[in-house]
Protein backbone atom coordinates (compact mmCIF):
# COMPACT_ATOMS: atom_id res chain seq x y z
CA UNK A 1 0.00 0.00 0.00
CA UNK A 2 1.61 3.37 -1.04
CA UNK A 3 2.57 6.08 1.90
CA UNK A 4 0.11 9.31 2.35
CA UNK A 5 2.50 12.21 0.52
CA UNK A 6 3.87 14.27 2.90
CA UNK A 7 2.36 16.60 5.34
CA UNK A 8 1.63 20.33 4.53
CA UNK A 9 2.32 22.97 7.41
CA UNK A 10 -1.08 24.47 7.05
CA UNK A 11 -3.32 26.24 4.38
CA UNK A 12 -0.81 28.55 2.14
CA UNK A 13 -2.56 29.45 -0.76
CA UNK A 14 -0.17 27.32 -2.90
CA UNK A 15 -1.80 24.11 -0.57
CA UNK A 16 -5.22 25.51 -1.49
CA UNK A 17 -4.27 25.01 -5.09
CA UNK A 18 -3.24 21.74 -5.15
CA UNK A 19 -6.12 21.03 -3.61
CA UNK A 20 -8.92 22.66 -5.44
CA UNK A 21 -7.10 24.12 -8.88
CA UNK A 22 -5.57 27.34 -10.10
CA UNK A 23 -7.76 29.61 -8.75
CA UNK A 24 -7.58 28.35 -5.26
CA UNK A 25 -9.08 29.67 -2.34
CA UNK A 26 -11.40 31.55 -5.18
CA UNK A 27 -12.42 28.77 -6.36
CA UNK A 28 -16.15 27.86 -6.77
CA UNK A 29 -16.78 25.10 -4.34
CA UNK A 30 -19.83 23.04 -3.16
CA UNK A 31 -19.62 21.10 0.11
CA UNK A 32 -22.12 17.88 0.00
CA UNK A 33 -22.11 16.37 3.44
CA UNK A 34 -24.46 13.92 5.53
CA UNK A 35 -25.18 15.93 8.29
CA UNK A 36 -24.31 19.23 10.25
CA UNK A 37 -20.69 18.84 11.36
CA UNK A 38 -19.57 16.94 9.02
CA UNK A 39 -17.74 19.63 6.84
CA UNK A 40 -16.13 21.01 9.98
CA UNK A 41 -15.17 18.12 10.81
CA UNK A 42 -13.57 16.90 6.98
CA UNK A 43 -12.59 20.62 6.45
CA UNK A 44 -12.79 23.24 8.70
CA UNK A 45 -9.14 24.62 8.65
CA UNK A 46 -9.53 24.97 4.43
CA UNK A 47 -13.11 26.58 5.06
CA UNK A 48 -11.42 29.71 6.90
CA UNK A 49 -10.33 30.64 3.69
CA UNK A 50 -12.74 29.93 1.09
CA UNK A 51 -14.24 32.96 -0.48
CA UNK A 52 -16.71 31.32 -2.79
CA UNK A 53 -18.32 28.14 -1.02
CA UNK A 54 -21.94 26.61 -0.82
CA UNK A 55 -22.40 23.78 1.39
CA UNK A 56 -25.33 21.13 0.84
CA UNK A 57 -26.29 19.01 3.40
CA UNK A 58 -28.48 15.30 3.11
CA UNK A 59 -30.23 15.04 6.03
CA UNK A 60 -31.38 17.11 7.95
CA UNK A 61 -29.60 15.52 11.03
CA UNK A 62 -32.58 14.19 12.99
CA UNK A 63 -33.52 10.28 12.70
CA UNK A 64 -37.15 9.48 12.89
CA UNK A 65 -36.74 7.38 15.71
CA UNK A 66 -36.27 10.40 17.75
CA UNK A 67 -33.70 8.42 20.12
CA UNK A 68 -31.03 11.22 19.37
CA UNK A 69 -33.33 13.98 19.75
CA UNK A 70 -34.88 12.88 23.21
CA UNK A 71 -31.45 11.81 24.65
CA UNK A 72 -30.61 15.53 23.90
CA UNK A 73 -33.32 17.07 25.44
CA UNK A 74 -35.50 17.77 22.77
CA UNK A 75 -39.32 16.61 22.69
CA UNK A 76 -39.84 16.19 18.83
CA UNK A 77 -37.12 15.43 15.87
CA UNK A 78 -37.77 18.50 14.24
CA UNK A 79 -37.02 20.73 16.98
CA UNK A 80 -33.93 18.59 16.91
CA UNK A 81 -33.52 19.54 13.31
CA UNK A 82 -33.86 23.37 13.75
CA UNK A 83 -31.24 23.07 16.35
CA UNK A 84 -28.80 21.19 14.03
CA UNK A 85 -29.29 23.91 11.65
CA UNK A 86 -28.61 27.00 13.82
CA UNK A 87 -25.38 25.32 14.78
CA UNK A 88 -24.27 25.08 11.66
CA UNK A 89 -25.33 28.74 10.52
CA UNK A 90 -23.37 29.58 14.01
CA UNK A 91 -20.08 27.89 12.70
CA UNK A 92 -20.18 28.77 9.55
CA UNK A 93 -20.97 32.33 10.47
CA UNK A 94 -16.84 32.13 11.36
CA UNK A 95 -15.49 32.08 8.00
CA UNK A 96 -13.71 34.80 7.07
CA UNK A 97 -16.19 35.24 3.60
CA UNK A 98 -20.08 33.67 4.36
CA UNK A 99 -21.17 30.88 2.24
CA UNK A 100 -22.72 31.85 -0.90
CA UNK A 101 -25.72 29.11 -0.19
CA UNK A 102 -26.71 26.77 2.51
CA UNK A 103 -29.19 24.32 1.34
CA UNK A 104 -30.39 21.12 2.99
CA UNK A 105 -32.35 18.14 1.57
CA UNK A 106 -34.26 17.57 4.31
CA UNK A 107 -34.00 13.96 4.34
CA UNK A 108 -33.91 12.45 8.08
CA UNK A 109 -31.15 11.21 9.79
CA UNK A 110 -30.69 7.58 8.46
CA UNK A 111 -32.98 7.84 5.53
CA UNK A 112 -30.47 8.60 2.75
CA UNK A 113 -30.12 4.61 1.72
CA UNK A 114 -34.04 4.99 1.24
CA UNK A 115 -33.83 7.92 -0.90
CA UNK A 116 -30.96 7.73 -3.40
CA UNK A 117 -32.89 8.87 -6.71
CA UNK A 118 -34.31 11.80 -5.20
CA UNK A 119 -31.13 12.65 -3.54
CA UNK A 120 -28.99 12.24 -6.84
CA UNK A 121 -31.78 14.85 -8.51
CA UNK A 122 -31.19 17.02 -5.63
CA UNK A 123 -27.30 17.06 -6.03
CA UNK A 124 -27.56 17.48 -9.66
CA UNK A 125 -30.16 20.38 -9.30
CA UNK A 126 -27.70 22.18 -6.59
CA UNK A 127 -24.84 21.64 -8.64
CA UNK A 128 -26.47 23.03 -12.04
CA UNK A 129 -27.54 26.40 -9.14
CA UNK A 130 -24.31 27.18 -8.67
CA UNK A 131 -21.70 25.70 -11.28
CA UNK A 132 -19.16 24.51 -8.70
CA UNK A 133 -15.60 23.86 -10.29
CA UNK A 134 -14.74 21.34 -7.40
CA UNK A 135 -17.53 19.33 -5.05
CA UNK A 136 -16.13 18.46 -2.06
CA UNK A 137 -17.97 15.10 -0.28
CA UNK A 138 -17.26 11.76 1.61
CA UNK A 139 -16.00 8.80 0.47
CA UNK A 140 -17.37 4.92 0.31
CA UNK A 141 -16.06 3.69 3.48
CA UNK A 142 -18.54 1.98 5.35
CA UNK A 143 -18.57 4.15 8.53
CA UNK A 144 -21.96 6.10 8.20
CA UNK A 145 -24.77 4.73 5.37
CA UNK A 146 -25.79 8.62 4.86
CA UNK A 147 -21.64 9.28 4.36
CA UNK A 148 -22.03 6.69 1.70
CA UNK A 149 -25.56 7.97 -0.02
CA UNK A 150 -24.13 11.56 -0.80
CA UNK A 151 -20.54 9.64 -2.21
CA UNK A 152 -23.07 7.68 -4.36
CA UNK A 153 -25.29 10.90 -5.08
CA UNK A 154 -22.67 13.12 -6.05
CA UNK A 155 -21.09 10.30 -8.22
CA UNK A 156 -24.05 9.85 -10.04
CA UNK A 157 -25.08 13.09 -10.24
CA UNK A 158 -21.83 13.49 -12.11
CA UNK A 159 -22.54 10.63 -14.17
CA UNK A 160 -25.91 12.10 -15.77
CA UNK A 161 -24.40 15.56 -16.19
CA UNK A 162 -21.38 13.78 -18.46
CA UNK A 163 -24.60 11.35 -19.67
CA UNK A 164 -25.97 14.99 -20.84
CA UNK A 165 -22.80 16.21 -22.56
CA UNK A 166 -21.98 18.35 -20.26
CA UNK A 167 -18.54 18.69 -17.81
CA UNK A 168 -19.07 17.74 -14.45
CA UNK A 169 -17.31 19.39 -11.41
CA UNK A 170 -13.97 17.66 -9.79
CA UNK A 171 -15.02 15.96 -7.01
CA UNK A 172 -12.68 15.79 -4.25
CA UNK A 173 -13.20 14.10 -0.95
CA UNK A 174 -12.16 14.63 3.16
CA UNK A 175 -12.11 11.97 5.60
CA UNK A 176 -15.39 11.17 7.65
CA UNK A 177 -14.52 7.65 9.71
CA UNK A 178 -14.54 3.85 9.00
CA UNK A 179 -14.11 0.85 10.75
CA UNK A 180 -11.87 -1.88 12.10
CA UNK A 181 -13.94 -4.01 13.92
CA UNK A 182 -16.02 -2.03 16.34
CA UNK A 183 -13.00 0.68 16.46
CA UNK A 184 -13.98 4.13 14.57
CA UNK A 185 -10.71 5.07 12.66
CA UNK A 186 -10.75 9.12 11.95
CA UNK A 187 -8.83 11.52 10.05
CA UNK A 188 -7.51 9.03 8.04
CA UNK A 189 -9.27 7.31 4.34
CA UNK A 190 -9.49 3.89 4.25
CA UNK A 191 -6.93 3.17 1.60
CA UNK A 192 -4.39 5.45 1.82
CA UNK A 193 -2.97 6.76 -1.60
CA UNK A 194 0.33 8.72 -2.50
CA UNK A 195 -1.65 11.60 -4.18
CA UNK A 196 -3.17 12.66 -1.04
CA UNK A 197 -2.98 16.27 -0.06
CA UNK A 198 -2.42 16.03 4.00
CA UNK A 199 -2.32 19.25 5.48
CA UNK A 200 -1.31 19.85 9.17
CA UNK A 201 -2.59 22.53 10.31
CA UNK A 202 -1.16 25.66 12.00
CA UNK A 203 -2.18 27.07 15.10
CA UNK A 204 -4.47 29.61 13.95
CA UNK A 205 -6.34 27.01 12.03
CA UNK A 206 -6.69 24.44 14.73
CA UNK A 207 -8.13 27.31 16.71
CA UNK A 208 -10.34 28.40 14.34
CA UNK A 209 -11.59 24.96 13.77
CA UNK A 210 -11.76 24.13 17.67
CA UNK A 211 -14.45 27.30 17.60
CA UNK A 212 -16.66 25.56 14.41
CA UNK A 213 -16.68 22.47 16.22
CA UNK A 214 -17.44 23.90 19.06
CA UNK A 215 -20.55 25.74 18.07
CA UNK A 216 -22.07 22.22 17.23
CA UNK A 217 -23.25 21.48 21.28
CA UNK A 218 -25.55 18.63 20.16
CA UNK A 219 -23.00 16.51 19.01
CA UNK A 220 -20.18 17.40 21.77
CA UNK A 221 -19.94 14.06 22.70
CA UNK A 222 -19.70 12.69 19.19
CA UNK A 223 -17.10 15.38 17.93
CA UNK A 224 -14.54 14.56 21.15
CA UNK A 225 -13.31 10.89 18.78
CA UNK A 226 -12.11 13.72 15.81
CA UNK A 227 -8.74 14.66 16.48
CA UNK A 228 -8.06 18.45 14.63
CA UNK A 229 -4.37 18.48 13.49
CA UNK A 230 -4.65 17.20 10.02
CA UNK A 231 -6.63 17.41 7.33
CA UNK A 232 -7.00 14.88 4.24
CA UNK A 233 -8.52 15.42 0.79
CA UNK A 234 -7.77 13.70 -2.18
CA UNK A 235 -9.84 13.46 -5.96
CA UNK A 236 -12.39 10.77 -5.40
CA UNK A 237 -11.55 7.29 -7.10
CA UNK A 238 -14.45 5.69 -9.35
CA UNK A 239 -16.34 3.39 -7.43
CA UNK A 240 -18.17 0.03 -7.40
CA UNK A 241 -21.39 0.49 -5.59
CA UNK A 242 -22.67 -2.71 -6.23
CA UNK A 243 -19.79 -3.92 -3.45
CA UNK A 244 -19.51 -2.99 0.20
CA UNK A 245 -16.72 -0.99 0.36
CA UNK A 246 -14.55 -3.61 2.16
CA UNK A 247 -14.66 -6.78 3.27
CA UNK A 248 -15.69 -7.78 6.63
CA UNK A 249 -18.23 -5.84 9.00
CA UNK A 250 -18.92 -2.48 8.47
CA UNK A 251 -18.63 0.11 11.19
CA UNK A 252 -22.44 1.21 10.84
CA UNK A 253 -23.42 -2.79 11.34
CA UNK A 254 -22.49 -2.55 14.46
CA UNK A 255 -25.30 0.01 15.84
CA UNK A 256 -29.25 -0.09 14.93
CA UNK A 257 -28.63 2.65 11.96
CA UNK A 258 -31.31 1.76 10.05
CA UNK A 259 -29.75 -0.55 7.81
CA UNK A 260 -29.81 -4.57 8.39
CA UNK A 261 -26.66 -6.19 7.13
CA UNK A 262 -24.22 -5.46 4.55
CA UNK A 263 -27.65 -4.91 2.11
CA UNK A 264 -26.52 -0.63 0.88
CA UNK A 265 -25.52 -2.19 -2.28
CA UNK A 266 -28.62 -3.15 -3.12
CA UNK A 267 -30.31 -0.03 -3.13
CA UNK A 268 -27.28 1.63 -4.66
CA UNK A 269 -27.84 -0.99 -7.68
CA UNK A 270 -31.92 -0.39 -7.60
CA UNK A 271 -31.15 3.53 -7.54
CA UNK A 272 -28.24 3.38 -10.60
CA UNK A 273 -31.25 1.69 -12.62
CA UNK A 274 -34.21 3.66 -11.60
CA UNK A 275 -31.53 6.49 -12.96
CA UNK A 276 -30.39 4.77 -15.79
CA UNK A 277 -26.93 5.35 -15.09
CA UNK A 278 -26.41 0.85 -14.35
CA UNK A 279 -28.05 -2.45 -14.92
CA UNK A 280 -25.36 -4.22 -12.61
CA UNK A 281 -26.11 -6.62 -9.96
CA UNK A 282 -24.98 -6.61 -6.20
CA UNK A 283 -21.66 -9.09 -6.37
CA UNK A 284 -22.60 -9.93 -2.88
CA UNK A 285 -25.61 -12.70 -2.82
CA UNK A 286 -27.78 -12.70 0.73
CA UNK A 287 -26.14 -16.46 1.27
CA UNK A 288 -23.83 -15.22 4.25
CA UNK A 289 -27.54 -13.93 6.30
CA UNK A 290 -30.09 -16.31 8.05
CA UNK A 291 -33.36 -16.66 6.28
CA UNK A 292 -35.18 -15.53 8.71
CA UNK A 293 -32.86 -12.10 8.83
CA UNK A 294 -33.94 -11.86 4.80
CA UNK A 295 -37.24 -12.18 5.52
CA UNK A 296 -37.46 -9.07 8.14
CA UNK A 297 -35.20 -7.07 5.61
CA UNK A 298 -37.14 -7.98 3.00
CA UNK A 299 -40.32 -6.73 5.13
CA UNK A 300 -38.55 -3.96 6.62
CA UNK A 301 -38.22 -2.80 2.76
CA UNK A 302 -41.95 -3.01 1.88
CA UNK A 303 -43.07 -1.69 4.94
CA UNK A 304 -40.95 1.76 4.63
CA UNK A 305 -42.10 4.98 3.44
CA UNK A 306 -39.93 6.68 1.33
CA UNK A 307 -39.32 10.28 3.06
CA UNK A 308 -39.45 11.69 -0.79
CA UNK A 309 -42.93 10.06 -2.24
Amino acid sequence: MPEPASLKKGYSEAVIKEILGPGGSSTPVLIIAGHMDDEAIGAAGMLKYLKNLSVLHITDGAARNGRAARARGYATREGYARARGAELREALSRMLCQPMDLTTLAVPDLDASYNLPAITHGVKEIIARHSPAVVITHPYEGGHPDHDSAAFAVSAACMIISKEGKTPPVIQEFTSYHGEGRKMVTSRFLHSRADEACVELSEEERVFKEEMLSCYRTQKGALKNFPIGVERFRKAPVYDFSSPPHEGRLFYQHFDWGLPGRMWPSLAVKAMRELGIGEGRTRRDFSEFSPRAVYRYMKYLRNRSAFFS
